[in-house]
């Protein structure tokens, strides 16, 4: 019988709100691959990608209802003890809205992994009785200030596979142009990505828009005013599609979430953090100093137009933190194996002494 990882995740749908999620989501998948059976329990809606479709063959998911009548953390936990799960996984470090299911987990018999992100070292989340936490993070920015004890462990980001340049879905006649990529899951980003750009007076860039919709996406292009000669517009991609194309970018567009803005710094591509509204999204007091060269965070419209006219005819990240940036990949495998390993680690501990390592990390 396969063992089972649960994964305790939540999304969001007006904007879209899913880092957590796809973040598990590719995990669960490797998961799958080494023979466990990944379920994903998650409180909010259905995201629709066609990375969720793909992996229903080999991944299970059942919906959490956080405004189920009498919900507490002992019914919670009832409800993860009848999926039979080997080890829990938190998709991320718990807010209010989640932190009944974080407490639910807890009082499994499992060994307990939080995935989350690496801010800096004044912004660790509490281990709150994990047996592991996975921080996802950039290296290559911190040099060699990374010094983190257990239960912490940075992971490089989630990049297994990048669709090579010349393999994109884009017309030759727009190869020889820089590029500029908008990633957008919901129409309040679309819009405000299309916004900025129809302000850019230079003609040469070629726009590669990724969205649900490429048709509106077009058609807002072009009633901005966008020249439909350099617009792509294509259906949401394959995670390894993303990758290329945020490697393959003079400039990305993406949200105001953590994990696209690493995944598009590290492929080299200086980013465009496009806000979401007050409270969602990363705050501003969670972008470090060192990001600020090459992210816009928070910024008003000039100065963003500022940024995209300075990168379209520079290398703002360098040749030397390319180089390193390059070698920051395979954060999947990276996190299977030390699941699995928090996972033997678990079964060949004393229950005792179990119970004792989660009480000191508890505290």
């Amino acid at each position: 019988m396969p063992r089972v990882a649960l994964f305790i995740t939540y999304t969001m749908a007006s904007p879209v709100v899913g880092g957590a999620f796809f973040r598990s989501l590719r995990l669960a998948c490797e998961l799958a691959r080494r023979n466990w059976q990944p379920i994903i329990a998650n409180c909010g809606p259905s995201l629709a990608d066609p990375k969720v479709d793909a992996a229903r063959k080999s991944v299970h998911f059942i919906p959490l209802d956080r405004e189920s009548l009498g919900l507490t953390a002992d019914s919670a936990a009832a409800q993860f003890r009848a999926l039979r799960a080997d080890i829990a996984i938190m998709g991320e470090y718990p807010f209010e809205l989640m932190k009944i299911y974080y407490d639910a987990a807890r009082r499994l018999d499992t060994p307990l992994v939080v995935l989350d992100q690496f801010y800096c070292n004044t912004h660790l989340p509490a281990a709150l009785g994990a047996d592991l936490v996975l921080l996802y993070a950039l290296a290559s920015f911190w040099n060699d200030e990374l010094s983190l004890g257990p239960p912490y462990e940075i992971v490089p980001p989630f990049i297994e596979e990048v669709t090579p340049e010349s393999d994109l879905p884009v017309p030759d006649r727009l190869r020889e142009h820089p590029w500029i990529s908008l990633v957008a899951y919901d129409d309040y980003v679309t819009h405000k990505g299309i916004e900025l750009l129809a302000q850019l007076e230079n003609t040469e860039p070629a726009i590669i828009g990724i969205t649900p919709s490429p048709e509106t996406f077009g058609a807002l292009t072009r009633s901005a005013g966008i020249d439909a000669a350099r617009v792509v517009c294509l259906p949401l991609q394959s995670d390894a599609n993303v990758f290329g194309f945020f490697g393959s970018s003079a400039v990305t567009l993406v949200s105001n979430g953590f994990l696209q803005i690493m995944d598009a710094l590290a492929m080299a591509s200086p980013v465009i953090a496009l806000e979401r509204g007050s409270g969602v999204g990363m705050s501003g007091l969670n972008i470090d100093a060192r990001f600020v060269p090459y992210v816009s965070f928070q910024e008003n419209q000039e100065q963003q137009l500022g940024r995209i006219r300075r990168w379209l005819h520079s290398n703002p990240l360098g040749d030397r933190l390319k180089a390193r940036l390059a070698g920051e990949r395979h954060g999947v495998l990276f996190a299977a194996n030390r699941i699995e390993e928090t996972y033997r680690h678990w079964r060949a501990e004393l229950p005792w002494r179990r119970a004792a390592r989660r009480w000191l990390n508890a505290r």
